[in-house]
Parts: C-alpha cells; structure tokens; sequence
C-alpha cells in the first residue's frame, strides 16, 4: 500500500515535471538553433509562466478540500489556455490584438526613455494598451508572448472566482464549480488574448473574492482586493464597474448585523458608505462612457444608440473576422423584451441561427449550457430563490441582471459570445449552489 502511495507521489512530480522539462527543452532549441528574437522572447516567456503557475498553484490549492484535484486543473486549464491563445491566431479571432500590440511597443520605447505618455484619460482601449507597455518593458515587443501573460491574467481571475464561491458557500458543490470555471470553453477562449476581455475576468475575479472574504471575516485585505478589483474594472470597462457597485451597495441592505445597541447605528452608516461609494463609481463610469445623465430616459437612450451602432458592426462570429452577426434589436421598454434578454445574452445564437462554423459551435456550447441549467435547476432556483437572504447571492443576481439589461444595447451576437463571459462565473455559482451528496474531507479555506 505505502508503496502504491510512492509511485503515484512519483507519478505526480512526474508530471509536473513534465511541461516545466519540454518547455526548457523548446527553450534551448530556439536559442541554439534560431535567430528569431520574438520566438526568443516567447519562449522565456512561458518558461517563466510554466515556473510560476507550478508555484503559485500549489500555493493556492494547499488549503482546498480537494487540493490535488484543483491544482491539476489549473495546470490543465493553464495548457488548455496556451493552446487558445494560437487557436486565435490560426482562426484570426484577435480583435484588436494587433492594435493594442504596436501602440504598447511604441509606447514601451517612450517610457523606457522615461517619457511618460501623454493623454487626457487613461481608461478603455488606453489603459490595454499601457499595460501592453508595461510588459513590454519586461519582455520586450512580443505579441505571442504578451497573449501567454494575458492568458494566465484571465486564469488567475478565474481562480479567484473559484476563491470566492468556496469562501461564500462552504456547502456548495466545489468540485463542479471549480471545473466549469476553470475548463469552460468560453471562458478559456475568450480570455486568452491580448485584449480587455482576460483583464476583466482578472478584476472581477479579484472583486468577487474581496467581497466574499470581506462578508465573512472584513479585514484590510478584502478591502484591497475589492477596491483592486472594482479600480480595474473601473479602468477598463467602467460600465461593468457602475452595476458591480450597485449590485454591492443593493446586496449589503439584506446584510444582517450583530446584536447591540450600537448594531442599527452601525448599518446605517455603513449603508451610507457604501451607497456614496457606489454612486461615485456610477458617476464616474457615465462620465466615462460618454452618458449626460443617469436618469432612466438617459440610460434608455444610449442603448437604444448602441443598438444602431453594433447592428451595423462587423463583429467575431461571421465574414472574415468581424462578420454580419447582427441581429433585430430587442425592445426593452416592454416585459415582453426584457424577458427575452435573459435567454438572449446567455444563450444565444441558437443552433438554427448560426450561419458559420464558430457560431455553431458557440450555439452548441450554449444548448449545452442551458442543458446543464435544467439539469441542475434545483440548485440554480434554490440560489435565486435564496438571494434576498444571502448578501453575495444577491450580488451575484443583481449584477447578472443589470449586464444583461446594459448589454441590450448589444445587437451582434458575436460581442455577445465574447463579452458574457463576465457572468458566467456567477451563472455558474447558481448551478452549484447545492453541495453534492459526497461528503468533503474538510471544508475549503480561501
């Protein structure tokens, strides 16, 4: 039996080793018997990431309930990613990775001639675009190389998710969250690139464990992390920013206190801090994306303007690149629409209306998401159902809720299929919301 035990240790290390060992051996080819700099580049580049995912994954998976189980996930959605990262090259489906590339290395020469960037703003497509510019000082102009970081950026921020629902959920079903978090086709996808999409699912990820640490013990280290996080977002999509800090300031009024007679005073003006500090956020974001107001009539009108706009898009899921994938835009001043939002940012295109081998595949993987709901509907109406009495359950509806109104402004599904993998890992939180019949070793400290 001990010896049994030996040879899988052995096994494992062995595999481990494995990656860490072909990675050093490319490594030396290239240097040995190639004269391309960028392939150079791209291979210390992952050498370092292969290094540091061993690391940081034990590090991370050393306290879970099933700890070898999710370190090898991550190293397998890790390799999964990498090999996203030249699916989206082969296929074309970069966006506007090659932009975001050549204005990071003139950028990167300008600060490494301590030249700082001049601009009005440093928000959007700008702030990609320096931190583009910022690895290039590191590894030099390299735009494989930069899509392998953003791709462990886009991992990481997964990770934290799968951090913050064992943190908020001790009860939950661990071991399907964290395979569809970490093994979901989109999310490896889409997050695998050069681009704004894997820095989101970072900041969200790293807001989503600061509020869910913050809920159960509130310490300065959940502060940070929830201000990193909502900073980022803030930075790159300032939208996404406003409804997190809504759906915070909304999902805290179910927050129950401690008994005192100081209890009412203290919730009352923690709900005033965080309603100031949420409605901050929301000013700042409509400054950002260009609204006049946040009234409804306002907001109304600019996603009735976007709607025009991305009809006419040439976006991801059709022609060449940027295809005809626009569809009939939803009227959202009537129930009837904005019951059809919901299955339209989650589920569609469906199969019969995609024209194109990626649409269909996206279609395929949408049928099989909407399987996998009602499959596991307990679950998901039991967390639903439980969401006025459970703080980060309520976050998690809420922001759903108020990105799938926001992105009614969306009629390409192409941007769709892209962008919703921001909710995915909430959607996801639903279905395994109801801990599995199995009975864990011992409950997951995040």
């Amino acid at each position: 039996m001990s010896t049994l035990a030996i040879d899988r240790s052995q096994l494992r290390r062995l595999i481990v080793a494995i990656p860490l060992l072909a990675s050093v051996a490319w490594v030396a080819g290239i240097f040995v018997g190639g004269n391309d700099i960028a392939t150079m580049r791209m291979s210390v580049v992952l050498v370092v990431l292969v290094l540091l995912s061993i690391v940081i994954f034990r590090i991370a998976a050393r306290n879970d309930a099933d700890a070898d189980l999710l370190f090898w996930l991550l190293m397998a959605s890790f390799a999964l990613k990498i090999f996203a990262v030249h699916f989206r090259f082969a296929t074309g489906l970069l966006a506007d990775a090659y932009v975001y590339s050549a204005a990071g290395e003139e950028m990167s020469y300008s600060l490494a001639a301590g030249e700082w960037p001049l601009t009005g703003r440093f928000t959007g497509s700008f702030a990609v675009r320096l931190l583009t510019a910022f690895a290039y000082l590191l590894t030099g102009p390299t735009l494989v190389g930069v899509s392998y970081i953003w791709a462990w950026l886009g991992l990481i921020g997964m990770l934290l998710f799968y951090k913050a629902f064992v943190t908020a959920f001790p009860q939950g079903n661990h071991r399907l969250y964290m395979i569809l978090v970490l093994l979901f086709p989109s999310l490896l996808l889409w997050t695998s690139s050069l681009g704004k999409d894997a820095v989101m699912m970072l900041a969200g990820g790293t807001a989503a464990y600061g509020v869910a640490r913050s809920l159960r013990r509130f310490d300065i280290g959940s502060v940070v992390g929830l201000l990193l996080g909502i900073g980022a977002m803030l930075a790159i999509r300032a939208h996404l920013a406003a409804i997190f800090g809504v759906a915070l300031m909304m999902s805290l009024v179910v927050r129950p206190v401690r008994q005192g007679s100081l209890a009412p005073f203290v919730k009352v003006v923690g709900l005033i801090l965080v309603t100031v500090f949420a409605v901050g956020i929301a000013v700042v974001a409509s400054r950002v994306v260009g609204l006049e107001g946040l009234d409804a009539q306002e907001v109304q009108g600019f996603i009735s303007e976007r709607q025009g706009y991305t009809g006419q898009q040439r976006h991801i899921l059709g022609e060449g690149e940027h295809g005809g994938s626009a569809f009939t835009p939803i009227d959202t001043t009537s129930p009837l629409g904005l019951a059809i939002l919901i299955p339209t940012v989650l589920f569609r295109p469906f199969p019969w209306e995609a024209h194109n081998m990626n649409a269909m595949v996206t279609a395929l993987e949408s049928l099989a998401l909407l399987s996998l709901i009602v499959y596991r509907r307990r679950s998901v109406i039991a967390a639903i159902s439980g969401s006025p009495r459970n703080s980060f359950l309520l976050l998690s509806v809420l922001y759903a809720l108020m990105f799938i109104y926001i992105f009614s402004a969306v009629t390409n599904f192409g941007i769709i299929a892209r962008q919703r993998v921001q909710i995915f890992p909430y959607v996801f939180m639903w279905i395994a919301y109801l801990g599995s019949r199995t009975t864990w070793p011992k409950i997951s400290r995040a």
